[in-house]
């Protein structure tokens, strides 16, 4: 009789572990270094130790120079290797610019599988925007930079984002992030057509300028149509970074 009630606890435990899934979490960032020296000569090395020191896996960064006139430097290889041999980066090119390129990166902790450059909408009298999409074993990540001049061009490039993912990662079983500098408010119409395929995940805490923080411009977002995420912790951070850049990095943890 203590044998049979032994087997049957046994495959009580198992039955009510069947359909559960091991959580996993992932700390992302998002970040506008504005070309690394918006107020110092180069804070490539400070970056990266914020990076480091708030255990992010993979960031978004805007507003980065390629091998031009102004800064010769590849800047996006150089964050990648200042945070160390595994790192790898993705770099889409928004506007060609003094000799070189001006765009938009990502660097990932994970090894990436596949990477795609996403070409936005360029509106009358606006800048032409891109998107850097990479994808990992965990999530697929993408970094954008949207028209600060038009709010019509904005509007494009978001339609253009929106139908581009519903078309690649509709019902992708594992999660998928945008993340960036909109260069508009969580009230406007940019965000309201985001939220009609995006969930926002960071919140509306100021995040420009660090000279006088007074509005929410960069967010993280997560794709509606994919792994659902839960998340743990969303921050700005104000502390440290002031001298940075004139925007504030976007911090946040989630379980999926």
């Amino acid at each position: 009789m203590q044998h049979r009630w032994i087997l049957l606890s046994a495959l009580l435990v198992l039955l009510s572990c069947q359909g559960q899934k091991a959580q996993r979490s992932l700390t992302l960032m998002t970040y506008n270094v504005g070309v690394f020296s918006k107020y110092e000569d180069n804070t490539t090395s400070d970056v990266a130790q914020l990076i480091l020191d708030r255990s992010a896996t993979l960031v978004a960064l805007n507003e980065l120079d390629s091998c031009n006139t102004r800064h010769s430097a590849y800047q996006l290889k150089e964050l990648a290797q200042a945070l160390g041999p595994d790192w790898a980066y993705h770099f889409a090119r928004a506007i060609p610019y003094r000799e070189g390129a001006y765009g938009n990166g990502v660097v990932s902790e994970k090894a990436v599988s596949s990477s795609y450059i996403i070409p936005l909408p360029q509106g009358d009298g606006s800048e032409a925007r891109s998107v850097a999409v990479v994808e990992t074993a965990d999530c697929v990540f993408a970094a954008t930079h949207l028209d600060h001049r038009s709010a019509n061009a904005a509007m494009e490039q978001m339609r253009k984002i929106n139908e581009w993912f519903t078309t690649r990662y509709a019902g992708c079983g594992k999660p998928v992030f945008l993340c960036g500098d909109f260069n508009v408010l969580p009230d406007s119409e940019v965000i309201a057509l985001a939220l009609e395929r995006w969930t926002l995940l960071s919140g509306t805490d100021l995040t420009y300028s660090t000279k006088k923080r007074s509005k929410c411009i960069d967010y993280i977002f997560a794709f509606k149509d994919a792994a659902p995420v839960e998340v743990q912790n969303a921050e700005v951070l104000v502390e440290g970074t002031e001298n940075l850049s004139d925007h504030y990095p976007v911090l946040i943890t989630v379980k999926y």
